[in-house]
């Protein structure tokens, strides 16, 4: 078959592993086009260091200049098996992949000179004034709810928090709460006793269960659905993550999508990979990437041009950062089939300051697959 098009709603892992894996299949006929927000897509694990004023957060963007592919730079309005509508267009399609992530429930939280909800590096950006400037007292990391992307993240955001104060002798005490009753117990002992261990070794209290009521946030005290209150002088916030509004008409539990095997949603020809899609996966960049060539395949299977798709199993890798240049390399796989059936193997490596380059290489590779 030919005349084909596929129209791919986001540029982040998902949505650029998409692309690629359709990319190569152009000279059978099938138009890719490539919707993201204006402004381009912006590399989530830059959040941390913008936060820590080691540079702005304009220095995690990328231009995009995929071959083959039609960029097409617009909010999207609506998404459907048939095509995205933006504001002033619409784009018919034959399939379509929506990667468009979860949203932050920034509106969960109350207006407050000491309240700080982001997870990207522009909200991180708005943050980082006010962490220079605490000269001492209580600052809470505080994860609001599950599931929230880059599972790690927020005890690297600790830590590194922490060995900041130290460093500059200010009296700080870090603390973080999660809803878990063990730091990422999904993934199994051997992480959770990594992340207590190392969140001890550099001063972070965890305090685990820990289901906060974010009104009481305006008034200087974070409160626990058990009754816990915890004072702070500064809190950073994981913010809710929601569905996006452009998912809302599809089936599902809480933010997620129900999906098939091959990512496909109830609507025909609509797939949806990423952060929204329903699985026991954690939320990583990999296993977007997975998930993309997954819909990917399934679709040139539909055209009739795939015979016979692969399995595209993730293998996610993430960067922990301790402090004065320190970092842990965090690697998981799946050698016995995905979840439930399959669990995680874990590897750890670090903390050392031997693996500080890897995420600046682990950056720039995220840079040089969108161009």
């Amino acid at each position: 078959m030919s005349g084909r098009r596929v129209v791919i709603l986001g540029a982040g892992p998902g949505g650029v592993a998409a692309a690629r894996r359709l990319r190569r299949r152009t000279s059978s006929g099938v138009e890719v086009v490539l919707v993201e927000r204006p402004g381009g897509p912006l590399y989530l694990p830059g959040t941390i260091p913008t936060l820590l004023g080691e540079g702005p957060a304009s220095r995690w963007r990328a231009p995009l200049a995929l071959e083959g592919v039609e960029v097409v730079y617009g909010e999207a309005r609506g998404v459907s098996g048939s095509g995205v509508r933006l504001e002033d267009e619409e784009i018919g399609a034959d399939a379509v992949v929506a990667a468009p992530g979860l949203a932050l429930d920034l509106e969960a939280l109350p207006s407050s000179s000491r309240v700080f909800g982001f997870w990207d590096p522009e909200g991180a950006q708005r943050a980082s004034e006010a962490i220079r400037d605490l000269e001492g007292g209580v600052v809470a990391v505080v994860i609001s709810s599950l599931p929230y992307r880059c599972p790690p993240a927020p005890y690297g955001m600790a830590m590194q928090l922490a060995n900041l104060y130290r460093g500059t002798s200010r009296p700080v005490r870090v603390v973080l709460t999660t809803p878990e009753e063990e730091p990422l117990q999904s993934l199994g002992q051997k992480m959770t006793d990594f992340l207590r261990s190392s969140c001890s070794a550099e001063g972070v209290e965890i305090l685990t269960g820990f289901e906060p009521d974010l009104t009481s946030l305006g008034e200087g005290a974070l409160r626990s659905a058990d009754g816990r209150d915890l004072r702070f002088d500064l809190a950073l916030v994981v913010p809710p993550h929601r569905r996006s509004p452009l998912l809302a008409h599809l089936p599902g539990d809480g933010p997620l999508v129900e999906i098939s095997r091959s990512f496909e949603t109830t609507e025909e020809n609509l797939f949806v990979i990423g952060d929204a899609a329903a699985t026991a996966l954690p939320r990583t960049a990999d296993g977007a990437a997975a998930a993309g060539r997954t819909a990917a395949d399934a679709i040139l299977e539909r055209f009739g041009i795939l015979d016979s798709p692969e399995t595209h199993l993730p293998a996610p890798e993430c960067f922990v950062g301790h402090g004065s240049g320190r970092y842990s390399h965090i690697s998981l796989r799946y050698p016995d089939g995905l979840p439930p059936q399959g669990r995680a193997r874990v590897t750890l490596e670090g903390p050392s300051t031997e693996i500080a380059p890897a995420f600046e290489r682990a950056f720039e590779n995220w840079r040089s697959l969108r161009s």
